[in-house]
């Protein structure tokens, strides 16, 4: 049998439901008997039992909650503690940053200083080889083991042999002389260059400034003599070969200064000679002078 409810409007009290237990109790053991109606002891221990039954339900959902802070707590202190280290980690990257940056400043002060010094004593090098030079000459033209295995006695009595024994009353000295340190080429193949070493640096200028105004053959080979330059300056002179061409082809007057200064003389030798160091530059003037020159004309 279902059990009685509170009629329609009734508001549950406490007094309510203690009623309908008793009745439902009741009506359980003696179906036919009337209710009877409930005492004020019955009423305080069930409202006893209630207060249990919340006191209980409040203490378990308390202590559901009280685990879960405690978790939560821990979670968040785990996090915190994350956080600490991660915030020391960051002031200590910050901090190594700001060394390193200092250490960088530093560096790149010596990075300059280091790098000025070293660019002034490749500078120094490359004059003191460009020195050790200045009284060597080559030949180039002279067929291979034509010196017999004494190049340095070859060369200097080669010498006045091509340019004239006139221009040199006294013996001609040479400090030493040797073939170029290449392979030695096959029969027939281009012959290595002689460099020698002029003892008197007036005698070396001359030597040049003969070869300049008179073709010289040995053996049926042309032969010709150069300065001994370096590397370096050789590809500075190397790089205005093709202006120089164009102003030997329009019969402008011009000299190759050491290390590499081109000297222009539009005017004539009469005039003052342009100076240029960058072999762009000289052939823009050069295509600029004709220009003009074509348009005057």
């Amino acid at each position: 049998m279902s059990p009685q409810r509170n009629p329609p409007g009734k508001p549950k009290t406490l007094d309510g439901f203690v009623s309908n237990a008793n009745a439902s109790g009741a009506n359980a053991s003696e179906p036919s008997a009337k209710p009877p109606s409930a005492t004020s002891h019955d009423k305080s221990h069930m409202y006893e039992m209630c207060k249990e039954m919340c006191k209980e339900m409040s203490e378990k959902i308390l202590e559901r909650l009280d685990e879960r802070f405690d978790a939560f707590d821990t979670k968040l202190q785990s996090v915190s503690s994350i956080q600490a280290d991660l915030q020391n980690r960051m002031v200590s990257q910050e901090q190594a940053t700001s060394a390193l940056d200092e250490r960088v400043e530093v560096l790149e002060a010596k990075y300059e200083d280091l790098s000025r010094y070293a660019s002034q004593l490749q500078t120094k090098l490359l004059d003191l080889e460009a020195r050790s030079r200045i009284h060597n000459i080559k030949i180039v033209g002279i067929k291979e083991d034509s010196e017999k295995g004494n190049p340095t006695d070859f060369v200097s009595k080669l010498i006045p042999e091509l340019l004239g024994e006139r221009h040199f009353p006294s013996p001609l000295k040479v400090d030493r002389a040797h073939r170029s340190l290449q392979p030695k080429p096959a029969a027939g193949d281009k012959p290595r260059t002689i460099m020698a070493r002029i003892h008197h640096f007036q005698v070396k200028e001359l030597i040049l400034r003969l070869s300049r105004t008179q073709p010289m053959v040995y053996k049926g080979n042309k032969v010709l003599f150069f300065r001994d330059y370096t590397n370096e300056v050789m590809s500075q002179r190397r790089a205005f070969r093709d202006v120089m061409k164009a102003l030997r082809d329009g019969g402008v007057k011009h000299h190759l200064r050491y290390p590499a200064r081109l000297h222009v003389y539009w005017d004539g030798e009469e005039g003052t000679p342009e100076v240029f160091k960058d072999p762009a530059v000289a052939e823009a003037a050069r295509l600029r002078t004709e220009r003009d020159a074509s348009t005057d004309g």
